[in-house]
């Protein structure tokens, strides 16, 4: 899938290793130790991590690991593509995770020259993505299969419980633009191919941009093609246009049906993109928004 490069500061997996790097993580033996000192640089890997039980093994975490809370106490190193070798050097790491999309910053390839086993792990916009990871994570921490094997069982079981939800309303499949905003002057629309146009069909509607992949600037022509019956945005973007007020100051919104029936939708950016253990979840508050009948 093709993504915008600055909804990576946002949300899914930035990350980054080396040929060197994959090699150094192809040959390492799996859950060797009990105990490590692990880095992340993608949000969703820290959640992972945490959900797994191994957040107390964090000791240092990139900029878009804002979920859980406890995480708030771990050392930021910024974004991936500006990470500070000499100070991630400094926390001692035995493992880096970071997500396969950003794997030739060359920083990384410095971590691994210094003989830091950096992982590669490879995201998926789907609602598995979660366990599919997990089983990566499991090569390099001790985590018996069973563990995995539990886990990946709730997930089916979150997913399950989806499709339950979502039957109940087959054949309704609102149309919904996802918009987005860094202020006024920064907005862009998801086509097809973007991991927002996946969880748009995941909670039971359409993407309303369909005859473009990936991030385009929003026009006004646009905006009359999509004729979105809801907008979705995160939270940040629709603060960053100073709520719906400002929205509708952008040309061509207000005219489209989302706007006039007052069916703006604003969640958080992990949450709603991240694809971690909460994906389905996430999924399902959609769903509830977009479907009257599916409780959230």
């Amino acid at each position: 899938m093709k993504f915008l490069p600055i909804l990576f500061l946002l949300f899914a997996g930035l990350s980054a290793c080396s040929p060197a790097a994959e090699s150094a993580a192809a040959d390492s033996e799996p859950g060797t130790s009990d105990t490590h000192r692990i880095v992340s640089l993608s949000g969703t890997l820290t959640e992972l991590l945490y959900d797994l039980d191994f957040g107390d093994q964090l000791v240092g975490v990139d900029v878009t690991s804002t979920y859980p809370s406890a995480v708030n106490d771990v050392p930021k190193l910024g974004h991936v593509s500006q990470l500070n070798v000499e100070g991630l050097l400094a926390l001692h790491p035995t493992l880096v995770f970071v997500a396969e999309e950003a794997k030739d910053k060359p920083a990384l390839e410095t971590l691994a020259d210094a003989g830091v086993t950096v992982v590669p792990v490879t995201m998926y916009p789907t609602l598995d993505n979660a366990a599919r990871a997990a089983t990566v994570l499991a090569r390099h921490l001790s985590i018996d299969e069973q563990k995995i094997a539990e886990y990946t069982a709730g997930i089916e079981k979150d997913k399950r419980e989806l499709e339950e939800k979502l039957a109940a309303n087959e054949g309704e499949r609102p149309r919904v633009l996802f918009i987005y905003a860094r202020g006024a002057k920064q907005l862009m629309v998801a086509g097809t191919d973007t991991e927002a146009a996946a969880i748009i069909e995941l909670a039971g509607g359409e993407n309303a941009i369909q005859s473009f992949s990936d991030f385009k600037p929003l026009t006004p022509e646009a905006l009359v093609e999509a004729a979105p019956e809801f907008i979705l945005m995160f939270t940040s973007g629709l603060a960053s246009l100073d709520g719906k007020a400002g929205l509708a100051n952008i040309p061509g919104i207000s005219q489209t049906p989302a706007f006039q029936h007052d069916q703006i939708i604003a969640m958080d950016g992990h949450y709603l993109l991240g694809f971690g253990p909460r994906a389905a979840q996430a999924a399902g508050d959609l769903a509830g928004k977009l479907h009257n009948r599916i409780s959230k």
